[in-house]
């Protein structure tokens, strides 16, 4: 199978509701030459409310944030909004995950972050940050890229005069931003010659990074548009790492309303396509028209939904029909290859679309989905592969759906037969609450 990038775990924890560990996995055996993730492409996680499922969602979020931003941790207001998100009681946010790319050739890395808050300065620093890896299989012995602690290098495994221009330009600075996008930002100086492995698997893991995508049920959180789309010039351009930086690091600030003009014909493609995917909700659309104007190297483009009669731009859709555009970007991501979590996908989706478009993505897409949802219905369908649907607890732990004989996850779920989910209520349940309303 043809694959780029495949997230294998993840363990969180110190996030909003969730205190201690949880871990996910995704493909959950041993990576070897028969390795083959077709069928583990997509996770539901289902739970009551506040257990944490949308916590889950924003750990991707902070983690996506930190790497691509040097600003993230220095900016009063994401701090304050970082503060309200870590743990109340851990003051600790920590996040694990391992990974498979394949790019020229593969690599399973683990990526380590531990952001804290201070007690003194009630300032969030980065307490401990590591990149390990290993080649084509885990019978390999896993080697340390580096380790950060507290802002100083405490391992930096590459070649030494790289390893001396490395320490040198990031002194000082990591105690507030990623040592791993640090090292790959300082890899492009022209001037310096650089180990091409040590880069290149650095790279890839980047890669890897910037394929991850997060969409929330608010309108405010989805992601730009062409970083969504990036897998199509990518798949052309890895093998020049020159090529894969510029694409990387470009893409990564564009959003729907700005479109560079040397792309903007994958854009006007991409619109085709969401007014088709638009269509299966709201058949009365006509088309969905793009007015722009040029702006430099970019187009400032609108979207105009046409209706035949009148025409409305997206700013003044329903909000309905926004998220589902909105969504449409997140899934398309996933079809090229990304790896993407969405918070309660079954927002504003019918049941049976919501079940169809599932079962698409676990037949033919091309990348992971991870999704939270109180909608029961897409357990009939995820009940078919392994490691597909994941229970929360209240008390912080993972309960994974396994099949056992004849009974259904969405059956055992509503009924409370789930470990530490007792679902097991009756509508008289409220009749002392809403009497007393009377």
């Amino acid at each position: 199978m043809d694959y780029m990038v495949y997230l294998l775990n993840m363990r969180v924890a110190g996030i909003k509701s969730i205190e201690k560990e949880i871990n996910i996995d995704f493909y959950g055996k041993t990576i070897d030459r028969r390795f083959n993730p077709d069928k583990y492409r997509i996770k539901g996680i289902y739970g009551e409310n506040g257990t944490g499922k949308t916590a889950i969602i924003a750990a991707v979020d902070i983690i996506n944030k930190f790497i691509f931003s040097e600003n993230y941790l220095r900016d009063p207001q994401q701090q304050l909004l970082l503060k309200e998100l870590i743990n109340k009681k851990s003051k600790t946010f920590s996040f694990h995950c391992e990974f498979v790319t394949n790019i020229e050739v593969r690599v399973i890395y683990e990526y380590d972050l531990v952001l804290q808050i201070d007690a003194d300065s009630d300032e969030i620093y980065v307490a401990v940050e590591s990149l390990k890896y290993k080649e084509k299989y885990s019978k390999n012995a896993t080697k340390t890229m580096f380790l950060c602690e507290k802002g100083e290098f405490t391992e930096l495994n590459f070649p030494e005069k790289m390893r001396e221009y490395i320490l040198e330009k990031s002194r000082n600075l990591l105690i507030k931003q990623s040592a791993m996008y640090s090292i790959f930002s300082i890899s492009k100086v022209e001037d310096f010659e650089f180990d091409t492995q040590s880069v290149m698997y650095l790279v890839y893991a980047i890669i890897f990074f910037v394929m991850v995508d997060t969409y929330f049920d608010r309108e405010d959180q989805h992601m730009d548009y062409y970083h969504k789309c990036k897998i199509e010039s990518l798949k052309n351009t890895y093998n020049s790492t020159e090529k894969i930086i510029d694409e990387l690091l470009n893409e990564k600030n564009f959003n729907e309303s700005r479109v560079p003009i040397k792309l903007y014909n994958n854009y006007e493609k991409s619109i085709k396509r969401l007014e088709k995917f638009v269509k299966f909700f709201k058949p009365e659309l006509k088309k969905i028209d793009i007015e722009k104007k040029e702006n430099k190297t970019f187009y400032e483009c609108e979207l105009l939904l046409d209706y035949g009669e009148y025409r409305v731009n997206k700013e003044f859709e329903s909000t309905g029909i926004k998220k589902i555009m909105n969504l449409y970007n997140t899934l398309e991501n996933a079809s090229k290859g990304g790896i993407v979590f969405i918070d309660e996908l079954d927002s504003n989706i019918n049941d049976i679309y919501l079940c169809k478009i599932i079962e698409y993505f676990m037949h033919y897409g091309q990348g992971q989905i991870c999704f939270t949802s109180h909608n029961t219905d897409p357990m009939k369908v995820l009940k078919e592969n392994n490691k597909s649907i994941d229970f929360l607890t209240r008390d912080n732990n993972i309960v994974p759906w396994v099949k056992n004989g004849h009974y259904m996850p969405d059956v055992n779920y509503r009924n409370g037969m789930i470990k530490g989910l007792p679902f097991n209520i009756d509508a008289t349940d409220f009749i002392g609450i809403f009497e007393e309303a009377r």
